[in-house]
Order: C-alpha cells, then structure tokens, then sequence
C-alpha cells in the first residue's frame, strides 16, 4: 500500500481517538489535586470559599479523587472509562461549587471565577471522552437494515482454503483502492476480485466495509505437505489471514502493528514457533 494511500486512511477518520490530549487531562487531574492536598485552606481561599472544617474534608476528597482520576485515565487501556469517570468528577465539583456559593461564600467574584473554570473542563473533558467512545466505536447504530452479512459455515474444500472476512473502518472507495494497492503475498488482488472470491459489502452499523475472502490457495506436496506447512505456520490460508490483519490495521491507522516478538506485524508462524511472553511494541510501522 503506498504512502499517500496510508496517509489518506489515517487521516480519514482516527482509529484510537484523541488518546494524547487524554493523557495530557489526565495529568492534569494530578495537578489540580495537588494543592488541594498539600494546602487546602489556601486553595480554599484562593477560590472565595471558607475554610471551615467541612469544605476542608471535601477539599481533601475532591483531591485524592483528582489522583484517582490521573490513574485511571493514564494506566487504563480503555481511556474513555477514565475520561467519563472524570465528566462524573466535574458535574460533582459544580455541585460542590454552587453549594459553597450559597453556605460557605467567602468571596463571590472568586467562586465564579471557579465555576467558569471547572465549566470549561467539564466541556473538553466531555468532548474527549466523546470523541473517544466513537473511536472504540461505542456511539452506533444498531445496524438495522444493513446488508451486511456475516459468512456462512461451510466446510468443504481443501486444507488450505481461506473462508473468512474482516471488517475495516472506512468507506467502500477507500478500502477497494486500499486493497488494490496492497502488497498481498498469497493473492493478486485484481484477479480474486475478477473472479468473485472476494466481496465488499456494507458492515452492521455504519461500521465500516466487510470483506468477505473464499479462496484457496494452490497446495504443493498435496494434502501432507499442506499439513506440515500448517503446523509450521507456512501455510498460504496462514499467510493471507496475517496479509488481512496486516491489511486491517494499515488502512484504519495507517502504520502497522508490530511488537518485539512480531516486528513484521501478525504472524502465524512466530505465534506456533516463539515462546509466549508478554509482547512490547516497538518504536514505529513501517
């Protein structure tokens, strides 16, 4: 797949969201709780609040919970858990904020000051956590009406036969130029598709294009031979299912996924052969 392609597809619509600006809020929380901690009555009084025994033990809560949220937003996998949970943090904070402007003002003009600050938090948090959800493709139609069809069992043909299908997060035009331009190792791809061994079709949902892919592979050695290079992970049906994974995550992030024990993305072969351990990625796609 070549370079403007790849850059087209990544550019088209984020795979993993706004993961950076995330974290970037996430530590943020850190640095908010960190004075509430260290000096609650100054921070109450920096924000027109008076610095009684209760706003002190809701001002040490709101701060530990401030670190909470710091971890549950960096560590977690799923940051849109933690960009939520933070949304929920907000709302609270307002509450807490209104509640003090009626029983505890100190000094008004700061205290809204304050409300038209966690406000706009609330916003770009609520926007991130938004954005985020729809890149985990949380935010979709149930897929009513859609053509999309899943792939029938079927169990005939030879032992290399390939009978699967994928789903890539694009629409039709780019995934077929996309499949085109692709360095396919087990196929050509202009000839599966002249002989109809592979469909595109709408996915469930608007979530994509399913391809569809019932096609086998030439064997040499016969069915034997077929067997062995199986086991070995050589196979031509295990190349071209590495080839769809390689496919799927060049097109919907535009890099490839790699890690230390499978630098050249997916492989069959080094998941039979390779002793299972924790993989870590490496530095960047090729």
């Amino acid at each position: 797949m070549d370079s403007s392609a790849s850059s087209n597809a990544a550019a088209s619509a984020p795979a993993v969201g706004p993961v950076g600006l995330a974290d970037v809020l996430g530590w943020s929380s850190s640095v908010l709780g960190a004075p509430m901690l260290l000096a609650p009555r100054r921070f109450l009084r920096a924000i027109g609040v008076k610095d009684d025994g209760k706003a002190l033990a809701w001002t040490l809560g709101v701060g530990v919970r401030e670190h909470v949220a710091t971890l549950n937003i960096v560590a977690n996998r799923q940051r849109r858990i933690g960009m939520w949970s933070r949304v929920a943090g907000d709302t609270m904070d307002l509450a807490l904020l209104v509640q003090a402007h009626r029983h505890k003002r100190r000094n008004a003009g700061r205290l809204y000051g304050a409300m038209a600050f966690v406000g706009g938090i609330m916003t770009l948090d609520a926007y991130t956590a938004i954005a985020l959800s729809r890149a985990d493709r949380v935010h979709v139609r149930d897929g009513a009406g859609s053509t999309g069809v899943g792939v029938e069992h079927d169990t005939g043909g030879g032992p290399t036969r390939v009978r699967t299908a994928i789903t890539v997060y694009r629409t039709e035009d780019e995934v077929r130029r996309a499949f085109r331009a692709f360095d396919w190792r087990g196929f050509d791809a202009a000839t599966l598709e002249g002989s109809g061994e592979v469909r595109f079709v709408p996915a469930p949902g608007n979530r994509g294009i399913e391809i569809h892919l019932d096609h086998e592979p030439a064997a040499t050695g016969g069915t034997a031979a077929a067997v062995l290079a199986k086991a070995a992970g050589k196979s031509p049906d295990q190349e071209i299912d590495d080839d769809l994974r390689r496919f799927k995550s060049r097109v919907e992030t535009g890099v490839l996924a790699q890690s230390e024990t499978s630098p050249e993305g997916p492989s069959a072969r080094r998941q039979i052969w390779h002793k299972r351990q924790p993989a870590q990625p490496v530095g960047g796609g090729d």
